[in-house]
């Protein structure tokens, strides 16, 4: 009985071996054990596109092979854009660039079968300035960028690297930009220069040729306690001041009196050239140099006095206690009850607000509120419900009008998707709307050329139908520009923070915005965390 039934399974072990051994599986020459290979039926040739860039409808010979026997079904599209398509033979196709069309991959289509295709780049009246020196740019992300005088710029962000300039000691974190992108080598750099931390924002003093820049650091250059924001000269070295010490011996110190113990994200400085700072700190703190140690020693205490969120300085950086201060408790106001991502003050003097906020004073705010400007809410500033989520950014028009735009679904109850525009008392204006939007989850920067046009950047591959890349121009009403929109988009670099533009600058004089932030790819071209965009 084992013996027949060792035999049967014996036998059914052959016969699944014979029937493995058949053509389609196992090459009689054992080369190819998996068959022989499907073909593709569509293949591009190698530097099949002639002209290899060029503008929307112009036309384009594709060279490759397998155009021909599926020339009724064939689809050719430019970065997801479908194209007429004028003449096809077995060997190429030529086709018209269609309206929408951007830099990016040339793709066949038949059927529910895809055939990606070589680069294109697509030119047009808003383009990346290819002689400013972008590949060069910064090794890591670039916070911010002001201008200063001769068409020079600040940079401050997280880089000890720019324009490949290597400098002994690094460029840390700080540069100063000539109006060609090159570095300014007139600018302190090397060991022991910039803050020891972030620098979120800056501001030039054009009377004085000096910076003010504010982040999160306790040191700048060779200066020690210097807290979250300090006064540059215009060379980059720190605004310092002599301080007599109980002893009579000297002590160098800054030139403000104080600071905050915290990030600093907003930075204004008013008409009377005083300083507000909005950010995520909680203490305004003061060096007293006055002290000594038990043993007769000099000795430096901080001073520390409770503000939220928001503080107004003198122009010397001595706490004003004039604005949102409570003078009997000796401490400033609450504010919001989250964190503001964006601030702005208004030509009338208040100040508008918006972040990841509820509350102000324990009054609503909907993540958005206006101030006056004393610092108390503006009640006739009324957005209703407000944002859902969050927001990131908001662009205040010379109208008047803001646009807003972030990671929220709906602005007050109206579906509004990351972005949405208000009008000045906070309702949302009925004449913008970007239809289906972004697909992405958020829209963290608004920039508006001097012609009305607005750009988004933020995380998303299509905009509406189109296919888009973290990067889309607008018309004035919210719809899609029809000619600005031939750049192919963004890459974030993945090396350090979540990609984002962080600034979008008007060049003065010029039509042309600055742009920088943590991207390392711009429009299919290396762009590192710089690019200066020109358009007609």
């Amino acid at each position: 009985m084992t013996h027949k039934i060792y035999l049967g399974m014996l036998s059914l072990a052959l016969l699944a071996g014979m029937a493995a051994c058949t053509r389609e599986t196992v090459n009689s020459d054992g080369r190819n054990p998996y068959g022989d290979p499907v073909l593709a039926s569509i293949i591009f040739a190698d530097n099949s596109v002639r002209p290899a860039k060029g503008f929307v409808n112009d036309e384009v010979l594709v060279r490759g092979t397998g155009f021909l026997k599926h020339k009724d079904k064939l689809e050719i599209s430019f970065n997801g854009e479908k194209a007429e398509i004028l003449e096809v033979t077995d060997s190429a196709v030529k086709v018209r660039v269609p309206a929408f069309a951007s830099s990016g991959n040339i793709n066949a289509k038949v059927g529910d079968e895809f055939y990606f295709g070589p680069f294109y780049n697509v030119f047009g009246p808003l383009q990346m300035d290819t002689v400013f020196p972008s590949l060069r740019g910064a090794n890591g992300l670039i916070n911010t960028i002001i201008a200063a005088n001769d068409g020079k710029w600040l940079i401050a962000g997280r880089f000890n690297n720019y324009d490949n300039a290597n400098k002994t000691g690094g460029v840390n974190r700080m540069a100063r930009v000539l109006s060609d992108g090159k570095l300014d080598n007139d600018f302190e750099y090397g060991w022991q220069t910039g803050p020891q931390g972030d620098v979120n924002t800056a501001v030039y003093l054009e009377n004085e040729q000096k910076f003010l820049v504010a982040g999160y650091f306790n040191r700048y250059a060779r200066t020690q306690n210097v807290y979250s924001i300090a006064r540059l000269n215009f060379n980059g070295t720190n605004d310092s001041a002599l301080i007599e010490l109980p002893s009579q011996n000297m002590a160098v110190g800054s030139s403000l009196a104080g600071g905050v113990r915290g990030s600093v994200y907003n930075m204004h400085v008013l008409p009377d050239d005083k300083i507000l700072l909005v950010g995520d700190f909680r203490y305004y703190v003061k060096p007293n140099y006055s002290l000594t140690s038990s043993v007769g020693l000099d000795s430096m205490h901080l001073d520390s006095t409770y503000v939220q969120h928001m503080i107004r300085l003198h122009p010397d950086g001595v706490l004003d206690s004039s604005w949102n201060y409570d003078l009997q408790e000796h401490r400033g106001l609450n504010t919001v009850n989250g964190r503001i991502y964006k601030s702005e003050v208004l030509p009338d003097g208040k100040i508008l607000i918006a972040g990841n906020f509820t509350s102000y004073q324990g009054q609503p705010a909907p993540r958005i509120a206006r101030l006056n400007a004393d610092g108390t809410l503006d009640a006739s500033f009324n957005p209703g419900s407000g944002a859902d989520l969050l927001i990131y950014d908001f662009y205040v028009q010379p109208d008047g009008k803001i646009i807003v735009a972030g990671g929220f679904n709906r602005f007050n109850g109206v579906p509004a998707n990351r972005v949405v525009r208000i009008m000045p008392d906070g309702a949302v204006d009925p004449g913008f709307s970007v239809g289906a939007g972004p697909d992405g989850n958020k829209i963290d920067q608004i920039g508006l050329l001097p012609n009305g046009a607005i750009i988004l950047t933020g995380t998303f591959r299509k905009f509406g139908n189109l296919t888009r890349n973290n990067f889309i121009v607008l018309n004035a009403d919210g719809s899609v520009h029809p000619t600005y929109n031939t750049i192919g988009g963004l890459r974030y670099a993945t090396a350090s923070d979540n990609g984002s533009v962080t600034e979008i600058l008007p060049v003065k004089g010029q039509n042309a915005v600055m742009m920088v932030g943590n991207f390392d790819m711009f429009d299919g071209r290396p762009a590192n965390r710089i690019v200066k965009l020109m358009f007609e």
